[in-house]
């Protein structure tokens, strides 16, 4: 008996759960009913699109993000919402809604309370609020360390607190670590120290400067060396280490480790002249600055970031334009069929001398193939299913398009030539380039009683989710000439005709 009313009352409490299940899944429906597509990305969390555009709601339909973005991110573990318009960056939060705009390049995840951000190459760093701590205008930016964040500008470091304060200005050429309150600077060529509110407490005359100890340190200026304590104040007047007159167990007792550091040089060792820093370590040495001895550091600068326009086509298992049987509705309309790439980044790899190496980066690539069709009745059977339903088979069509949007990752071996500093080379790269498809549309314009109407089906028309081609270029300066091809079918095996894409055009670099 007691086995019979347990069973009915765990069939009495699923059936519940369903019935709950069901009337919850026919409220969310309700609430998100006005929008042409949603997506669960996170437990009462919803992307939604509308428009071809897309947003963030919660189960309730509060709007968290407006539908007008081109892609969104999964929220953070701090509940923040990545989001990106026009190539552009921005950042919403579950609960406090807008933090920043979208007109960023690059948006880092928070760490201590801050997140770095990217504006037109510069750096910068934000609040949890949005509030601007430091503003997007620096070289580079450190991490924040101790309240206080390291900045670069036009090859100057200063700091900046973590509340937006300016507290070391932005004239020294280097700057080290703080030690008990004070750190050794770097200014026009000469040596000093400054304390942690920034103050130059010793001012910057001296050719080098050596860390404290016990409240002293030596410096030296102009071949004559002295003892100063850590408001400046000579303490002590050493004398010279070019006084011939000097005997060697006076120089040793006078300067018992750096004699041997300046002179020997098996052990650590810096110089700081004007034109000058010399560093040695373990034996071996490099020198910046002298233009008699320096060799000048080589960087190599690919030709990737920038924006591209091109002519689609594709090409048959065959090698030529004709089209298989069945799909002669997939004519092109060659002058309007094009492709659009755009690199906002890129990154070098220097592999010889500054006139080889290799260039990567991360783009959107858009491409259009525009068919010539002239009515619906023109598409057959096996390709109507990629088209939105027209119900008149005669209905005129103006404009037939299928459009493909990939996240693409290129990585280009590159040659630069003449091998020189003329920042306008001849070069010639060439490389593979990989693909995932984003999305992808097919678009139909058509007259019914003399008024233009137009139609969307967003599907995946059997199209490869990912793919891989081969990219190669050729350009002088700003300007190159570019092709693509791609040696795998361009549908799913079974789902469409075997072609092969390409694309030749011609790009701007950044």
């Amino acid at each position: 008996m007691l086995k019979q009313v347990f069973r009915i009352g765990l069939i009495i409490f699923f059936m519940a759960r369903v019935e709950g299940t069901f009337a919850q899944n026919r409220a969310l429906d309700s609430v998100l009913v006005k929008y042409d597509h949603y997506w669960e990305m996170a437990p009462g969390l919803y992307r939604v699109m509308k428009n071809n555009y897309i947003g963030v709601v919660n189960s309730r339909g509060r709007e968290i993000v407006p539908c007008r973005f081109d892609q969104v991110w999964t929220p953070s573990k701090d509940k923040y919402i990545r989001v990106l318009l026009d190539m552009k960056t921005g950042l919403y939060h579950v609960d406090k809604g807008i933090i920043l705009p979208a007109e960023y390049d690059q948006i880092w995840e928070y760490d201590d309370g801050l997140a770095k951000l990217m504006k037109d190459r510069k750096f910068g760093f934000a609040d949890m609020n949005g509030r601007i701590v430091v503003p997007c205008e620096y070289q580079h930016v450190w991490s924040p360390r101790n309240g206080l964040i390291k900045v670069m500008k036009d090859g100057l470091i200063g700091y900046i607190k973590t509340t937006g304060e300016m507290v070391v200005p932005v004239v020294y050429q280097y700057i080290w670590d703080f030690q008990d309150g004070l750190a050794r600077v770097v200014r026009d060529g000469k040596m000093g120290y400054i304390n942690e509110q920034g103050n130059e407490v010793v001012p910057a005359i001296y050719d080098r400067v050596w860390p404290f100890d016990n409240g002293v340190a030596m410096a030296v200026i102009n071949g004559d060396y002295f003892k100063i304590d850590k408001k400046g104040n000579i303490v002590e007047t050493v004398g010279s280490y070019l006084d011939k007159e000097t005997s060697q167990n006076e120089t040793e007792e006078n300067y018992p480790d750096e004699k041997i550091t300046i002179f020997e040089k098996d052990r650590p060792y810096i110089s700081v002249e004007k034109n000058k820093v010399e560093i040695w370590h373990d034996g071996k040495g490099i020198q910046i600055g002298d233009k008699k001895t320096k060799k000048k550091r080589q960087y190599f600068h690919g030709h990737l970031a920038g924006i591209g326009l091109a002519l689609n086509g594709y090409l048959n298992s065959e090698g030529d334009e004709e089209l298989p049987a069945g799909y002669e509705f997939m004519e092109l309309n060659q002058g309007k069929s094009l492709e659009v790439i755009i690199y906002p980044w890129e990154e070098n790899i220097r592999l010889l001398g500054d006139w080889f190496g290799l260039v990567t980066g991360l783009g959107i690539q858009y491409n259009n193939y525009r068919f010539k069709l002239d009515t619906y009745a023109d598409i057959p059977e096996n390709g109507r299913n990629w088209f939105p339903v027209l119900e008149d088979e005669n209905t005129s069509i103006s404009k037939s398009k299928l459009m493909m949007m990939h996240l693409n990752v290129p990585v280009l071996a590159e040659v630069q030539l003449p091998n020189g500093q003329n920042h306008k080379k001849l070069y010639i790269a060439a490389g593979v380039v990989g693909g995932v498809r984003l999305q992808t549309h097919t678009k139909l314009v058509y007259s019914v009683n003399n008024t233009s109407e137009k139609k969307k089906k967003r599907d995946d028309m059997g199209l490869s989710l990912f793919r891989y081609g081969f990219m190669a270029k050729a350009g002088f300066g700003d300007f190159s000439v570019y092709g693509t091809y791609y040696p795998e079918p361009m549908f799913k095996d079974g789902e469409g005709p075997q072609l092969y894409p390409y694309s030749i055009g011609m790009m701007l670099n950044f």
